[in-house]
């Protein structure tokens, strides 16, 4: 029997355990496919009856991490060895549930709760016993599609912010492709130092509010931004009332709107001077010149912008 009066099943490894020694614990949940691993212990706190803070210290009390959460980020191969020694697995394991993968700079792309789902990989967790787990990509703020089972990702409620009464946008049949193609390529820009910051500059460009003569009225209000130039369907979509609220100019775009940037990107990887050149010619003063610099950031994985 485990604690709490709950029965062990063919999920679980049991083993032998006691608060402050390094010994696997009594029980131990099988993780789900590419679970964060603050899901996981999260589940095994509530398990166990406890806090997820004080089961998260009860593992590691002398690490520098400051909370449950801070874990996905990464973790020092002590710690991971030290959680692996609890959790019956090794570091790499460990270290495999976290966005260790991702370089430092992708880090922006994070969120920092839950801001999407996959359907179908969901009603497996509800199978599994397992309808808490967090998987990694539920965080992940440049994706639309799940990499387990390539279904398209749905938007989950954040905040009081959340669009409960704006139906999502249908792009162009033709445009999913191209921005699936644009979610893999910055996917793989995004796991390496040196071109994950070129990768956010480049995406942060086609997100550059563009000249309007009404700017200065429609400033509280949606602001065209320069991608709708090269995807014209895009500022259309997100003037939407609710839309925006809560984005502004975050890098994380909401992700009906994500499809239409992963577009921009695409096309823009594909002709990076043509089309840098039409983004430079709708943008004025300050605007043009924040569009320039990061122009000038992103020439690792686009090349030289100017002739």
């Amino acid at each position: 029997m485990a604690p709490g009066g709950r029965t062990t099943d063919s999920r679980c490894v049991t083993a032998t355990w006691s608060s402050g020694c390094s010994k696997p614990l009594p029980v131990i949940l099988k993780p789900v496919p590419d679970e964060l691993l603050s899901s996981w212990l999260s589940r095994h706190a509530a398990f166990y009856g406890m806090p997820p803070p004080e089961f998260f210290r009860q593992l590691l009390q002398n690490s520098a991490i400051p909370n449950i959460r801070a874990v996905d980020k990464g973790l020092t191969d002590a710690d991971a060895t030290q959680l692996g020694g609890f959790l019956h697995c090794d570091q790499s394991q460990i270290q495999r549930m976290t966005h260790s993968d991702l370089a430092n700079g992708a880090r922006r792309f994070l969120s920092q709760q839950s801001i999407q789902t996959c359907n179908p990989c969901r009603l497996r967790l509800l199978d599994l016993n397992a309808r808490d787990a967090s998987p990694r990509y539920s965080c992940r703020g440049w994706r639309i599609t799940c990499p387990l089972c390539s279904s398209k990702l749905s938007a989950l409620p954040v905040g009081d912010n959340a669009r409960q009464d704006v139906a999502d946008p249908h792009p162009p049949a033709a445009a999913w492709d191209e921005a699936h193609e644009g979610e893999r390529r910055l996917d793989q820009f995004l796991t390496a130092d040196e071109t994950a910051a070129s990768a956010i500059a480049a995406f942060r460009m086609l997100l550059v509010p563009r000249a309007s003569p009404r700017m200065e009225i429609d400033r509280a209000r949606y602001m065209p931004r320069a991608i709708g130039a090269i995807v014209p369907w895009f500022d259309e979509w997100a003037k939407q009332p609710k839309m925006f609220d809560g984005w502004k100019s975050h890098l994380i775009v909401p992700l009906p709107l994500r499809v239409g940037v992963l577009v921009g990107f695409r096309w823009l990887l594909e002709k990076p001077r043509p089309r840098f050149q039409i983004l430079r010619s709708i943008t004025l003063g300050n605007y043009r010149l924040q569009l320039e610099t990061l122009g000038a950031k992103a020439t690792p994985i686009l090349g030289p912008l100017w002739f």
